[in-house]
């Protein structure tokens, strides 16, 4: 992600992820996000390991949190999966949870993209993905960059990131993506050839945004 000082756009994809699906009561939370920060903390020993992202439940949705655990490969992921260390940890937290659900997918972007109903086989290409994500993030990053970066700014580099990056994240997560990849589907899915100009035209998109913000960034 990028920062809320710069304009700088970072974007990065992870050849393979999984999905955990946990349900955990509130009174349970803060323990089980200790143990997300332990497991963090043992799976940096495993080669591959590029990162894990949280996503508590939405206000008023139940009480399942969503884990993606993103690694370099296929590889390096089955490996962490069927690792003694995590094998330990997870009978930790089921003794103090309960079970969850494991989905394995192919790269770091599926979760978004397999809400629209599609199973891992049918899964868009990685490319489009990645630009799909692209369009997305770019507005949303300069926006906060433009309209909260000042305000964030004073409490320094490390709190403005943090801000910028929950910010941004959250946009993406619930409102952005959910409606660019509907939009998008005849594209994503392949089912449309009409739609094989698609490319083109978020690249012109992508083009034209940046001339706007340049004339307010300068």
């Amino acid at each position: 992600m990028a920062t809320m000082n710069s304009p700088t756009l970072d974007l990065h994809a992870s050849r393979s992820s999984a999905v955990v699906v946990q349900r955990v009561p509130p009174k349970a939370a803060a323990a089980f996000v200790e143990w997300q920060r332990e497991s963090v903390r043992v799976a940096e020993g495993f080669a591959g390991y590029s990162g894990t992202d949280i996503y508590p439940p939405a206000a008023g949705r139940g009480d399942e949190w969503v884990v993606l655990l993103h690694f370099l490969d296929e590889e390096s992921l089955t490996r962490w999966l069927d690792s003694p260390e995590r094998a330990r940890r997870v009978e930790e937290l089921r003794a103090k949870i309960g079970d969850f659900d494991l989905k394995t997918l192919g790269d770091g972007f599926g979760p978004w993209f397999a809400r629209q109903g599609r199973t891992e086989a049918a899964a868009p290409d990685s490319w489009k993905m990645a630009l799909t994500v692209l369009l997305a993030l770019f507005p949303i990053v300069m926006l906060l960059n433009i309209l909260v970066g000042p305000l964030t700014s004073p409490l320094g580099l490390a709190a403005s990131m943090l801000i910028g990056n929950a910010l941004s994240i959250s946009i993406l997560q619930w409102a952005v993506m959910p409606l660019l990849t509907k939009g998008l589907d005849p594209w994503l899915s392949g089912k449309r050839s009409a739609w094989r100009w698609t490319p083109f035209l978020i690249l012109l998109a992508l083009a034209v945004l940046t001339a706007l913000f340049r004339q307010v960034t300068g």
